[in-house]
């Protein structure tokens, strides 16, 4: 019941009830096996020289404990394989009618039934899944491989693009130091001109008003040398 694989857990209610109960009575709710075993070799990755399983089975439950802690029936055959007992191997306990058959088996089916018995099967097939996942490793490890040469790539072509823009930053601000230093001569050229045009503007300006104060000098010297001849003409003409 403890070691089988299809014991209690396949059962139907009806059954669950004759297995825990049968006959007259009260009905028992659950019912339990526990198995000691010698670990003395080491034969079970437990630290401990005995180990016991046990399996309590009630009418909705089916439980498993190792050495009174509970664990689940994945963990129990997985530890049972490691000792030796897999879990694809019907024959670790043999039931009283199987026996007269596994002594009138042939050569070759005897053959594959020690084969089995000695878990030759069960290593085969751990092998295999072994082999598999190592080869999904080394796919895996060629896959990163590439994805390291194609990064190592990357950083080769980022590393010249990153030479790129410090060249490109480093002429950049030369060009507009450049930019800078022209822009700064062509406004004080401009300003000196502007400087020497309010220059001119300012001595225009005055000459300007020298012409002007002449020009109304003159018009007042005009208007006495008028009032002058118009004075001699009266003169003459008295005398006349």
């Amino acid at each position: 019941l403890v070691l089988g694989d299809s014991s209690g857990g396949t059962l139907r209610a009806e059954e669950r009830k004759q297995l825990l109960h049968e006959g007259a009575g009260a009905h028992v709710m659950s019912a339990y096996v526990e198995i000691y075993l010698d670990n003395s070799d080491g034969r079970l990755p437990v630290d401990r020289d005995e180990v016991v399983l046990k399996r309590s089975i009630g009418l909705k439950k089916d439980e498993y404990f190792l050495d009174r802690k509970h664990v689940t029936k994945t963990e129990v055959f997985n530890l049972l394989e490691s000792a030796g007992f897999s879990r694809s191997n019907p024959y670790n306990i043999v039931p009283q009618g199987k026996v007269n058959i596994l002594t009138t088996m042939k050569d070759e089916q005897r053959l594959e039934l020690i084969k089995e018995v000695a878990g030759t099967r069960t290593y085969g097939e751990r092998r295999q899944e072994s082999l598999n996942i190592m080869a999904e490793t080394a796919a895996r490890r060629d896959k990163i491989t590439e994805m390291l040469v194609y990064i190592e790539k990357r950083l080769k072509e980022l590393d010249a693009e990153k030479e790129e823009l410090a060249l490109y930053q480093r002429l950049d601000r030369q060009r507009k130091a450049a930019e800078y230093a022209y822009y700064d001569k062509e406004q004080r050229k401009a300003k000196a001109e502007l400087d020497k045009m309010d220059s001119r503007r300012s001595e225009d300006g005055q000459e300007s008003a020298q012409l002007q104060q002449a020009e109304e000098s003159a018009k007042a010297k005009s208007k006495l040398v008028e009032r002058d001849l118009k004075t001699v003409r009266s003169t003459l003409a008295e005398v006349e």
